[in-house]
């Protein structure tokens, strides 16, 4: 008896030992924390997903199918998890059992749900590693086998190219290894619970995927989960990777709180905007996720910004993620508008290594020729400089004009907010000598950039693409030079400043005569050598009026043509005219709906007050952070229907921006000139907003927060001051044409205020020093305000919503002019209906009018004018 206890407990004992042997090569379940911007919704297995790191990015689709990137070697791609229930040899894919998809911008989870079995794949890159992170949270009532598989690339990023390459299980990781004949770059892809399906041939790649299997029994993972692991080294040794792929499954906890932790201090550090309107919440927070995310660190290059991400499939181009100089500078100004400075100086320092000089780039086939174009700055850089000569090679590295001005404009920007003074200096030499490269393209004389010898300007292909002077790259480099102005004058560089002075005065003369056609109202795209000017309706004139340097009276004039359904549509802007004979919904450059457009055109309607047209805008692109990739912005769309260009990449920066910097700056009305420690606050906000609540707000060591309360007859601002220093402090909000102001006090005191001018808006404006706590009270009487019902746009959808293309203030009548779909009628929403006293051109109904467009050719817009006359 005792005998048989004994076998007994010793069998026991064993089972154990094993039971616990086995665990050892399990992750401890842990929680992941609840995240206030997740984003969840029912998985779409073809629609795009990523996770981004610094050194790594893993691209996919829905199903849990991705690429994997390790700067810059692609070590695989088709990643697929196959699943087999008990001795079934018929595999269940993810797709056909694919449920849910949740992000935060630390992990993406997929819920995979069977009958017998439900795996939630926790997805995460962390964030400052060479690899991935897979955490399968199963459970299964039957004994289950998962089979990852993928097929090995071991190719570095485009243009470059290799041979050689091979892979082979090693089982002291459980895992296949990646690499080449040289091993500049090694990979694993296994798990400590792996055992080999596939036997690759020596010295070259299968054409099979390379598979392996994880064997599951019903329960053995209640409190675990089971990780499956990426590594990878640059130049390093087997060791190095292999410690690095057990570090990343035996610490998993650990880099999900690094990660959770890293963008939580992104949100808490960067400027908090909170309006009544939780969609704009989410998409604000996620476009700050989005544009960080365009930080790279290539183990040969450096630091810097990339323009966006996509799968590149069988090749080697990621979307777009190597270093373009032009989306760097334009992202800038977003990140400026965040106050996410560090990011900013380190983007600008990278891009400034690959100024030209004169022994640089290295000229291997012409020695002794002399570079006659020091201070442009570099267009693009692929991030495998270095496996080859990009710059000597491959014709791409400063093909672009715009890309200098726009170095000009991004740091004069940067300077203007973050008042970092040292970092101006130190990139002095580097600042005039693009100045100089700028002022050098001027060929004839009149003050503005032209694109003879300079490069492309915005356009890349096309009847335009070799036009003298185009509008967009005259505007910017308007723009660089007013930059250039401030910082000079910072530096106390007062000949430049002068010099500079001087070239402003001209440029402004020349873009009014060189581009503004008075008989169309509107300006042109770009002129000829003989000056014949460009008759298209474009938004790429937009970018004078965001950056105000253009007459006031004709871009007033201008904004009003274009608000129209020929340039506007329910999902962003057209690059061309519907009108236009060279309209192609489908082209690139000639009519497609690009989410960066909007940047420009957004500031714009918001710098004259289109302050409804403007909103249309801004919600168009908010959503698209929810409509494609969750969290992330697309390329460009069609210019006919809500849907994302073939050709386009899925998660692009300056898409983001298209959002950030307007809703910033527009919307939000939020300015800092850091230097002269003044913030300027200047909010357009839709008439059905009551509140707005913005924290953190930087100058220098000081922080400040607002809060801003509206009602019927009062407008209140709150402001606290957590610093030491007086702060100058200029509010001028827009509010509705017709309101009348009674009184403004600071404190409990009268203040003196003023009315500026703008036809699209009410203005009063105060200036004050903000010491510490202080509260503005504005008390009014109002007026009625039509406002804009949340913009809904199907996924694959045409241009149908209402287009609102100005207003006008005339005796006791405010007048909008409206566009309208033939056969549709629309609501918009209307504050203080009760003070309306009449309605011509719409039926008002409660608290909405009722616009309806009944004559007109099927799918025709129709221009309309709404009269409301105000009670006395």
């Amino acid at each position: 008896m005792k005998t048989r206890l004994s076998i007994f407990l010793l069998f026991i004992f064993i089972l154990n030992l094993s039971a616990q042997e086995n665990q050892k090569d399990f992750v401890p379940k842990f929680e992941l924390k609840k995240n206030e911007i997740e984003l969840s919704r029912i998985a779409q297995p073809t629609q795009y997903f990523d996770r981004i790191g610094r050194k790594a990015a893993l691209m996919g689709y829905e199903d849990g199918t991705f690429e994997m990137w390790v700067w810059p070697w692609k070590p695989l791609r088709n990643f697929q998890l196959q699943f087999f229930v008990e001795s079934s040899t018929t595999p269940i894919q993810p797709k056909d059992i694919l449920k849910t998809i949740s992000v935060t911008p630390e992990v993406a989870t997929l819920t995979f749900s069977y009958e017998s079995f439900t795996i939630k794949e926790i997805i995460m890159v962390p964030v400052n590693e060479k690899g991935a992170i897979i955490l399968l949270d199963v459970n299964t009532t039957v004994p289950l086998t998962i089979v990852p598989g993928f097929l090995p690339v071991m190719q570095p990023q485009w243009p470059a190219g290799i041979g050689g390459q091979y892979s082979y299980w090693d089982d002291n990781v459980k895992g296949y290894i990646i690499s080449e004949g040289r091993q500049r770059a090694l990979f694993i892809c296994g798990s400590p619970l792996g055992k080999q399906m596939t036997a690759p041939p020596a010295h070259m790649f299968a054409d099979n995927p390379l598979q392996f299997k994880i064997e599951i029994k019903p329960n053995e993972v209640k409190n675990f989960f089971v990780p499956i692991i990426i590594a990878g080294g640059i130049n390093a040794k087997y060791s190095e990777v292999k410690s690095l792929y057990d570090n990343l499954w035996q610490n998993a906890e650990k880099y999900y709180q690094i990660n959770f932790d890293y963008y939580k201090n992104l949100r808490d550090n960067t400027v908090n905007i909170i309006t009544p309107k939780k969609k704009l919440n989410l998409a604000y927070e996620w476009s700050k996720v989005a544009l960080h995310n365009l930080m790279v660190n290539n183990p040969n290059l450096g630091y810097g910004m990339v323009a966006g991400y996509g799968l590149s499939g069988g090749g080697g181009r990621p979307g777009f993620a190597w270093f373009f100089g032009g989306d760097c500078f334009i992202n800038s100004l977003s990140f400026n508008s965040i106050q996410d400075f560090n990011t900013v100086r380190d983007a600008l320092k990278f891009t400034q290594k690959w100024q030209r000089q004169d022994n640089f780039p290295i000229r291997k086939n012409k020695p002794n020729e002399v570079n006659k174009d020091i201070g442009k700055m570099a267009h693009e850089l692929s991030q495998s400089e270095g496996l080859i000569d990009w710059w000597n090679d491959y014709h791409f590295g400063y093909n672009h004009a715009d890309t200098t001005p726009w170095y000009l404009v991004a740091i004069g920007d940067y300077y203007h907010q973050s008042g970092d003074l040292d970092f101006i200096r130190q990139s002095w030499n580097s600042i005039k000598q693009a100045y100089k490269w700028c002022l050098s393209k001027d060929s004839d004389g009149d003050g503005l950039m032209d694109l003879k010898g300079a490069g492309l300007g915005v356009l890349e292909f096309g009847k335009y693409v070799n036009i003298y002077a185009d509008f967009y790259t005259s505007a910017i480099w308007t723009k660089g030079i007013e930059a250039v102005i401030e910082m000079s004058d910072a530096v106390g560089d007062l000949k430049l400043k002068a010099d500079a002075e001087l070239e402003l005065k001209k440029a402004l003369k020349a873009m009014e005569e060189k581009f503004w056609m008075p008989k169309k109202g509107i300006y042109s795209y770009g002129a000829t050598e003989k000056g014949e000017q460009v008759d298209e309706n474009t938004p790429w004139t937009s970018t004078g009026m965001k950056f105000k340097v253009l007459d006031d009276k004709h871009s007033i004039e201008a904004l009003k043509k274009m608000t129209t359904s020929e340039l506007i549509t329910d999902w962003g802007v057209r690059s061309l005219s519907n009108k236009s004979e060279l309209y192609d919904p489908a082209n690139y450059n000639y009519g497609a709906v690009w989410p960066f457009i909007s940047t420009l055109m957004t500031r714009a309607l918001y710098n004259y007050n289109f302050s409804l047209s403007a909103y249309k805008l801004i919600q168009a692109i908010a959503n698209h952070f929810f409509d494609n990739g969750l969290g992330v912005v697309a390329e460009v769309f069609s210019g006919n229907f809500n849907s994302k260009l073939a050709e386009g990449y899925h998660d692009q920066g300056f898409s983001a921006a298209g959002f950030t910097e307007p809703f910033v700056r527009g919307l939000i009305g939020l300015d800092v000139n850091a230097p002269k420690k003044t913030i300027y606050f200047s909010p357009n906000l839709p008439a059905d907003w009551d509140s707005l609540l913005i924290n953190n707000v930087k100058i220098g060591n000081d922080v400040i927060n607002l809060k801003l309360l509206k009602n019927k007859n009062s407008v209140k601002l709150f402001l606290e001051n957590k610093g030491n220093n007086k702060i100058n402090f200029v509010f001028t909000p827009a509010l509705g044409l017709g309101t009348i102001v009674k009184s403004v006090t600071l404190n409990g005191k009268s203040i003196d205020y003023k009315f500026p001018i703008s036809e699209q808006a009410f203005l009063v404006k105060t200036a004050f020093e903000l010491e510490k706590s202080s509260v503005l009270d504005i008390t009014i009487n109002p007026s009625p305000e039509i406002y804009l019902l949340p913009l809904k746009t199907d996924y694959g959808g045409t241009n149908n919503s209402l287009n609102i293309l100005y207003q006008e203030l005339k005796a006791d009548s405010i007048i909008t002019y409206v566009e309208g779909k033939s056969g549709n009628d629309y609501l918009l929403g209307l504050k203080n209906a009760n003070l309306v006293n009449s309605v011509i051109g719409g039926e008002l109904q409660n608290d909405f009018i009722r616009v309806s467009f009944k004559n007109g050719n099927v799918n025709e817009f129709i221009r309309k004018k709404i009269v409301l006359t105000i009670k006395k």
